[in-house]
């Protein structure tokens, strides 16, 4: 995972490049990765930057010519041009065209207001050797996932745990609370890790550690009550969709303008398919698709590829072998922030560097713009009269419907051990409650937006891309700042049920709305008769295979059958790690409870109990890697 690390001991007792060394090291999984550090032994500050030689590649750090200032930058920087102009004429003398000399510049020229001004994905320290302070700034979104913590009188932080988890003197404590989360939620909730004492820096925010002190602090430069006001009711719908397009299209255009080679991971859904029609404007890209050959995805993202005149790659699975192969390299990089069953794509990743530099990611295309979190729930949502009932039906939510169904109230009774069981108990209740708290400025409906956004897309999502940078880049269309601002000043009726996200398709690409979606299986194209014509066509081909003979071929709904896969190719593999020994005996789960949990799945009796076992699965493993 690209990022910036270091460490800071004000108490000045600690071999700082021996420390680094080993950080970077552990963070280094493939030949191709860079690290660079730099040390500053009279104040005993270490500090450092590791990527996989796409971008950013400059040497680094970025320094002035007094040397008391020193800048880590990894990400990118858009819109920079009349940033270079203003500081030129300034009197700025820029010698290269770094986003690590800029930011320090910026930093020169404006102190930490720069975090306003710039845009882009990115996470970037300055050590500051005149006022002994470290400053760390992210962007809005945290697209550069990064760990601190803050103990014995120093600051060690990190792109992966275990970059903080190299220092010796950090005694690892699990955090109850975010286990529990990760149980009924499949996730963790907002800024906690596996381990007491290690946070996530949340989006948008400024962490400035002084080193004479050993005062830590975190503050918000950006929030979501920057959001614009509602548009004007006035604005018609059509109007809606051409500024929504004109934003998307700019967004991509800036993404594009490179000679890095771009490559989208193609499905039947809205999100590939918007990215792929809006980057063949502006080029070519390659498409990469995964998944089973008879699935609505994979045959869909042919059609895709073949009507935006896309070299397209397949990687098929056959079985669930490739679990299997790949689990140890997920969990190295994701370290159990993102479950086992969320590894999809991890398989093609060799092929994908060959092919690609960057990935032009669909990723919260369904959100930013379909809105897609209130797809079936909205009308209950708006209509919530107080606060007990929206908390409520968000813990449902979180805990059945926002991925696969989680081990819910009755089961957590019996899945601790007695000892743990009063501890367990409501814990990820009154967290959720805690983290909601901080949207309470908002109606219902909108809280449950922004605290979806953060944690569903900014924690669990984002663990898909970090695992892809081991071996390539990741571009943000749909998180571009106007376009996110534009389409959050939107009444909720202009988004709702991806109206909006199909209007937009019909606009720009209407040829790549002529294959169905994949989540219905139907045609979003606009021209209404060939629409109804055929879903009258599936249906009638339903029926025939239905009642006649199945004549037509079959195209299963999933990509990939992880439940079947746990039950057959992956049955060992699950059982050594649900019932091995060193589970049951580890204390914490009741191993009743287990086995009765595993005899249910291999039932198949019911659906969707791998939603219950993969996490508890991941958790175990994780501490076999990064605990014991």
């Amino acid at each position: 995972m690209s990022g910036i690390f270091g460490v800071l001991n004000s108490k000045r007792n600690t071999h700082i490049d021996k420390l680094l060394t080993r950080m970077g090291e552990a963070m280094s999984h493939r030949d191709w990765y860079v690290v660079e550090t730099h040390t500053d032994e009279n104040a005993n500050v270490g500090l450092g930057r590791i990527g996989i030689g796409i971008l950013n590649r400059t040497t680094q750090p970025a320094q002035n010519e007094t040397g008391n200032l020193i800048v880590f930058f990894c990400g990118e920087l858009y819109k920079v041009q009349s940033i270079r102009d203003r500081l030129e004429v300034e009197g700025h003398v820029l010698h290269t065209e770094s986003f690590e000399e800029l930011v320090l510049h910026l930093y020169q020229a404006k102190g930490l207001a720069f975090a306003q001004e710039i845009e882009g994905p990115f996470i970037t320290c300055i050590w500051d050797t005149q006022t002994s302070k470290l400053f760390i700034v992210n962007d809005r979104f945290s697209r550069y996932p990064t760990f601190y913590a803050h103990y014995m009188g120093r600051l060690v932080f990190a792109p992966e745990l275990k970059g903080i988890l190299q220092d010796e003197k950090f005694h690892k404590r699990l955090n109850l609370t975010a286990f529990s989360e990760y149980i009924r939620f499949d996730r963790m909730l907002g800024e906690k890790t596996f381990f007491e004492g290690i946070e996530y820096i949340p989006g948008g925010s400024i962490l400035t550690y002084d080193l004479a002190t050993d005062e830590l602090k975190i503050e918000k430069f950006w929030d979501y009550t920057h959001i614009p006001s509602e548009i004007s009711p006035h604005t018609s719908f059509d109007e809606v969709v051409g500024e929504a397009s004109r934003l998307l299209m700019q967004a991509f255009e800036r993404l594009t303008a490179d000679n890095l080679r771009a490559g989208v991971y193609l499905t039947g859904g809205l999100d590939s398919r918007t990215a792929l029609g809006m980057a063949r404007k502006f080029g070519s890209a390659v498409s990469l698709t995964y998944g089973a050959r008879n699935s609505r995805d994979v045959i869909y993202a042919r059609q895709l590829a073949k009507k935006a005149h896309s070299p397209h790659h397949l990687f098929e699975f056959r079985d669930g072998k490739w679990v299997q192969e790949n689990v140890d390299f997920h969990i190295e990089l994701t370290e159990g922030l993102h479950t086992w069953l969320h590894m999809h794509g991890i398989s093609t990743l060799p092929m994908a560097r060959e092919l690609i530099d960057y990935n032009l990611t669909g990723f919260f295309g369904d959100i930013v713009i379909g809105n897609r979190v209130f797809d079936a729930l909205a009308p209950r949502m708006t209509y919530l009269t107080n606060h007990t009932a929206f908390l409520t039906y968000l813990f449902w939510i979180m805990n059945q419907k926002a991925s696969w169904p989680c081990i819910d109230e009755a089961e957590e009774r019996l899945l601790y051990t007695p000892e743990l069981v009063p501890q367990m108990q409501g814990r990820a209740f009154e967290s959720l409650s805690a983290e909601v708290s901080k949207f309470s400025g908002f109606e219902h409906w909108r809280q449950y937006e922004y605290f979806t956004l953060w944690n569903q897309t900014g924690r669990r999502t984002h663990y898909s891309v970090v695992f892809m940078r081991s071996h390539i880049e990741t571009r943000y269309p749909f998180y571009d700042y106007a376009l996110f601002d534009f389409m959050y000043s939107l009444p909720l009726d202009m988004r709702y049920a991806s109206r909006l996200h199909v209007a937009i398709i019909n606009h720009e690409m209407p040829e790549l709305a002529m294959v169905p979606r994949e989540s219905t299986d139907q045609l979003i194209t606009d021209h209404r008769v060939i629409r109804l014509g055929h879903a009258l066509l599936q249906k009638v081909k339903n029926r025939i295979n239905r009642h006649l003979a199945p004549i037509f071929p079959q195209k299963v709904s999933l990509y990939a059958d992880y439940e079947n896969w746990l039950r057959t190719d992956l049955r060992d593999w699950a059982e050594s790690i649900l019932l091995g020994k060193r589970t049951l005996e580890r204390g914490i789960f009741n191993p009743d409870a287990l086995r009765a949990l595993w005899e249910r799945h291999l039932s198949a009796r019911e659906l969707h109990t791998i939603g219950k076992i993969a996490p508890i699965m991941t958790y175990e493993m994780m501490l076999r890697r990064f605990y014991d």
